[in-house]
């Protein structure tokens, strides 16, 4: 007997992660847009004027400026010149050969697709809410516990068919063995202990991994997480 029982609750797609730009963001970026005073807007204003602001530009030149804000860390100004073009046409999300950077590549690819719609591609990340019961003391156990994004990627996969990206192109890892892509897949969760057995669950992540659940609504699983590391 499968460790799981798993209803999809709700499945929905997100033009925007709520709480990815803050108005401190926005206040950072209208600094290096040389905006002027801030101190006087709401955080609606805010935003509003960071949009206005991006749009007074090219928008490779205005993705530019948001992957230096949100990705400076992490990309040089090379890196930075070509990703700003390449956004322009393609899901980065999806596509950037560095998976650990898509949920930051999502949320510069959402605020530059409210700067210029129909010009940039249309984000589209999915906030998928599940409902898990344990159907035994192993289940009960296991949702006890902290729940690793290996143990949620594979979960998800196991109510998706065998042509879905996450089982074609990771069926090894599905299936058991390490799976560090997997937290790259599960941008974000949120658990809700209901009672002993059961949990709701809260799942973001790009709709490239995660539509391919859109039309299941039951299943069962038996999702391991992988080992825990040492050292």
């Amino acid at each position: 007997m499968a460790d799981f029982r798993v209803e999809v609750r709700g499945f929905t797609v997100l033009e925007e992660i709520e709480g990815s730009w803050t108005s401190d963001d926005f206040r950072r970026l209208l600094e290096r847009m040389d905006f002027g005073d801030t101190a006087g807007l709401a955080a609606d204003e805010l935003r509003e004027m960071c949009v206005l602001s991006l749009q007074d530009r090219e928008p490779a030149a205005a993705a530019a400026l948001l992957l230096e804000h949100r990705l400076g860390d992490a990309l040089g100004k090379g890196q930075i010149q070509n990703v700003s073009h390449e956004m322009l046409d393609e899901k980065l999300w999806e596509e950037y050969a560095d998976m650990p950077l898509h949920e930051r590549l999502f949320h510069v690819g959402s605020l530059l697709y409210q700067a210029f719609p129909g010009l940039v591609p249309v984000p589209d990340a999915v906030d998928v809410r599940l409902a898990v019961k344990a159907n035994g003391p192993e289940g009960e156990r296991v949702l006890s516990e902290p729940l690793h994004e290996s143990l949620l990627a594979r979960l998800l996969a196991d109510g998706m068919p065998d042509s879905a990206p996450i089982n074609r192109l990771f069926g090894d890892a599905v299936a058991g063995g390490p799976f560090p892509e997997a937290e790259s897949i599960v941008w974000i969760v949120a658990v809700e202990p209901v009672d002993a057995r059961t949990v709701h669950l809260q799942i973001v992540g790009s709709g490239y991994w995660l539509d391919a659940l859109r039309e299941t609504r039951s299943y069962e699983s038996s999702a391991k997480a992988d080992p825990a590391r040492r050292g």
